[in-house]
Formats: C-alpha cells, sequence, structure tokens
C-alpha cells in the first residue's frame, strides 16, 4: 500500500496505473468493509484499487480495551494497512480530518479533485447520503461534489477535467433502497476475513450484521447461485455513464 497525505505532490508519489481503477473515498480506516466484496471483485476483473480516508478515526476506539491507554489512531492506521495490504490496495490518502467533525469545505472537496483528476477513476465509491454515523454524511457531501467538480475547468492547476463515468453509494449502517446489486458470493468469506483484520472494531455484532446484509441483499439478486450480495444506490445529481470507457474525454469542436 503506498500513502501520501501531501496532495500538492501527487505527481511524485502516487502511483498511476493505465488499467481501469476505482476510487473509494471512506471516512474511516475500517468504512471499505461496505463495498468490500465488490472491490475484490473488481480487483479480480483488473481494476486498480485507491482509497482516501477522511478522517483519522481517533474516536473509534479498541471494544477490546476501550479505556486503555494507547494511540487509537496510530492502531487505526496500523489495522488499515494490514487490510489495505490484503485488499491490493495501490495508493492510500490519509488526510487526517477529525473524527466525529468532518466538515464539508471547498479544500476537502478540491483535494479530492486532484486525486480524481490525477488518478482518472471508471468508478467511484463514497458513502451514502442516509447513513446513521455524522462523518459519513458529511463524506457523503465531499465526494458528491468533488466527483462533479473534477469534471468541470473549475481550479485547472489541479490537473485535467475528469467525468468519472460510474459514482455509486454503498450501503452502509442503516439500510437503503437499492437500485444497484453487486453479487459478492464468490467473495464473502474474503470479505468477513478482511473485517476481522480490524481487530479493534470487528466486534461478533458488527461482523454478524454485515453477514447478514449480505445475505439479504443476495436474496434479492434472484438469481440460482447467488446468495451473497452488496447493494449501492446512485447520487441523483450525478448520473452515472454507462458503456463508456472514459478515454474520450478532450475538447473538440461541433457543429451543435
Amino acid at each position: 500500500m503506498k500513502k501520501t497525505k501531501n496532495t500538492k505532490q501527487l505527481n511524485k508519489n502516487v502511483q498511476v496505473v493505465s488499467t481501469p481503477s476505482v476510487l473509494v473515498i471512506s471516512a474511516h480506516a475500517d468504512d471499505h468493509i461496505a463495498c468490500a466484496g465488490t472491490l475484490l471483485k473488481l480487483k479480480d476483473m483488473g481494476y486498480a484499487i485507491n482509497e482516501i480516508v477522511l478522517t483519522t478515526s481517533e474516536e473509534g476506539r479498541d471494544f477490546r480495551d476501550p479505556e486503555g491507554d494507547y494511540n487509537v489512531a496510530e492502531l487505526r492506521s496500523q489495522e488499515l494497512s494490514k487490510a489495505s495490504e490484503f485488499l491490493g490496495v495501490s495508493n492510500t490518502f490519509m488526510f487526517g480530518e477529525e473524527d466525529l467533525n468532518l466538515q464539508y469545505s471547498k479544500e476537502l472537496v478540491f483535494r479530492v479533485v486532484q486525486i480524481i483528476r490525477t488518478l482518472r477513476p471508471r468508478v467511484g465509491i463514497m458513502h451514502s447520503s442516509f447513513d446513521w454515523h455524522p462523518d459519513h454524511r458529511a463524506a457523503f457531501a465531499i465526494s458528491s461534489e468533488a466527483f462533479k467538480m473534477a469534471a468541470t475547468g473549475i481550479q485547472p492547476e489541479k490537473g485535467d477535467q475528469w467525468r468519472t463515468p460510474v459514482v455509486i453509494a454503498a450501503e452502509g449502517m442503516l439500510p437503503v433502497q437499492p437500485n444497484i446489486l453487486v453479487d459478492v458470493t464468490a467473495y464473502a468469506q474474503k470479505k468477513l476475513t478482511l473485517w476481522k483484520i480490524y481487530e479493534s472494531q470487528a466486534k461478533p455484532k458488527a461482523i454478524n450484521f454485515e453477514e447478514s446484509l449480505m445475505q439479504v441483499r443476495g436474496y434479492h439478486v434472484r438469481r440460482p447461485g447467488s446468495f451473497m450480495a452488496e447493494a449501492f444506490t446512485t447520487d441523483p445529481t450525478s448520473p452515472m455513464l454507462l458503456f463508456d470507457d472514459g478515454t474520450n474525454q478532450k475538447e473538440v469542436e461541433c457543429d451543435f
């Protein structure tokens, strides 16, 4: 896993690959669990995985020792490193914002914009706007605007504009009314193994929740052999651009 905090030095620090890529924008160190089955599936399809983690996750104490004297942010970062290696993440960007106090700001939006324009992902995955945690809702606002702003000519010093064709929001701690399902039957056990890497957060109840949710969504697939799935919603302010490889994004003259 390659990490960088300094988004001003992106071209020097980031591993940019020619293969298609996905960019996940998470509020906390373990939030990619929500879409881990999909990420594993995309990885097998040849996609490079990149992630932005917006906060230090310092409020998520170890459930096994909630009163212990330890550096929570450091512990969460160590778990993230192990989990990202398991997932095969190419680049992880740690923004270091305060946990439980993530706020929408123009500065944060355009830090994300610079990464989007550098990596030029085919798929963007973000939090749902409808979720229990306030940082998740703030992360949705930041991510949604960043994906849209990256496609405009605003702040050209942040890189050439890029329209991410598919931007979706992962189901979180509150069930959503999904309009996208991804069959992750073949990846369910690896997802649960990934969850257990986050030893400080992997309460048995949390693991059971994730497994049960995959089973419910797997039932909704309604296809023989499909037992586990992950659910997503779309962003109504950013329609998906389907059947497009994302390569033809240069301005051209036209007659209308």
